[in-house]
């Protein structure tokens, strides 16, 4: 098969097309043909070597959405022909995190698509079924590869994290991103009003589409203020972080008393210095948000299906532009979803 092949970690200039061995599914697992594969900032992150789990040659990618082509001894629940999205990463199912619903946390079986599993960027992969869902026949490829991780991860945080409630302030940050578009949608539908942050002006447009009630726009970042202003002097109830270290600072300063903010992502793998006082004072609750859990997936599968959340697929490029992709994440070119399909859809 074809598979873009992270030779050493480091620049897009490592991640190559090759020619690899077909996989076969062992136990409990079963092989997809991919038809197409979400280009997520994780794999950009993973690409640089800050992911400790990850060793080279690796093949990328956790939006993976494909076809069962093959069936592992000992699977139930699944057969050739259906239509499967994955997870980003795995759970036992019976340790005390998983029966309590929180299998973002297990830790008896925590592989991760694209880092101990090889990933979608290929025209084949393994999953073992427990970390794949079925996925309704009415959505196409490109949008059900990375339902998961935008839209899924938008329920883990709106819903299972950030608890928000009808007439709460929400803020977003990295608002263009596939999570924060999703994160717009999903928290208007309940009920929110929503603050959406870019940093570019250009990406306005696409955040009210989504349906952000205001866009802030800070080129430099600084964007406490403007909340605070929107708001009345308040702030926000719950935000949610998206960019990670670049924007906490000013997350916190944007937050209202007793505000809840829901920390998804890292761009830079950068650290924070945060002052006690104001997390004291404010009684801030600062809450950590990993992975969609199955349940959470079929969720975002069904609202995906009935119309309430729409995707945006930015751009399909063929698997081998994988290192273009990067580029363009790099870059901050993309609002939304990249994604690589190995065969034409």
């Amino acid at each position: 098969m074809q598979a873009v092949v992270l030779e050493q970690f480091g620049s897009v200039d490592h991640l190559m097309l090759r020619s690899v061995a077909d996989p076969r599914p062992g136990a409990g697992e079963v092989l997809l043909r991919v038809r197409a594969c979400g280009v997520c900032y994780h794999d950009v992150i993973n690409r640089r070597g800050s992911l400790p789990r990850t060793t080279v040659p690796a093949i990328l990618g956790h939006e993976v959405a494909g076809e069962v082509v093959e069936v592992g001894p000992g699977v139930r629940g699944w057969s050739v022909g259906d239509r499967a999205a994955t997870l980003q990463r795995m759970s036992c199912g019976d340790c005390p995190a998983c029966a309590a619903g929180r299998t973002s946390l297990c830790k008896r079986d925590n592989r991760f698509f694209g880092e101990e599993l090889p990933g979608g960027y290929a025209g084949l992969m393994v999953a073992p079924v427990g970390g794949i869902g079925h996925v309704p026949a009415g959505i196409p490829w490109t949008v059900a590869a990375t339902v998961c991780c935008t839209a899924g991860t938008a329920v883990h945080v709106v819903r299972a994290r950030g608890r928000v409630q009808r007439g709460e302030t929400v803020v977003v940050t990295g608002a263009s991103g596939g999570v924060g578009l999703q994160t717009i949608q999903l928290a208007r539908l309940d009920g929110a009003r929503v603050i959406a942050v870019t940093s570019s002006a250009r990406k306005a447009r696409t955040l009210y589409n989504a349906g952000a009630h205001e866009v802030v726009v800070a080129p430099d970042l600084e964007f406490a203020p403007q909340v605070r202003r929107l708001t009345g002097g308040e702030g926000a109830q719950v935000a949610i972080e998206i960019v990670g270290s670049a924007t906490f600072a000013q997350t916190l300063k944007a937050m209202a008393p007793g505000g809840r903010v829901v920390v998804v992502g890292n761009l830079e793998s950068g650290t924070i210095a945060i002052n006690p006082g104001l997390v004291i004072v404010k009684e801030l609750e600062i809450l950590g948000a990993y992975a969609t859990t199955a349940g959470e997936l079929e969720t975002a599968l069904r609202l995906t299906a009935s119309g309430k959340l729409s995707s945006y697929v930015t751009d399909v490029l063929p698997l081998g532009d994988a290192a273009k992709a990067h580029v363009r994440l790099e870059n901050r070119e993309v609002a939304g979803r990249l994604v690589l399909c190995p065969e034409p859809i």
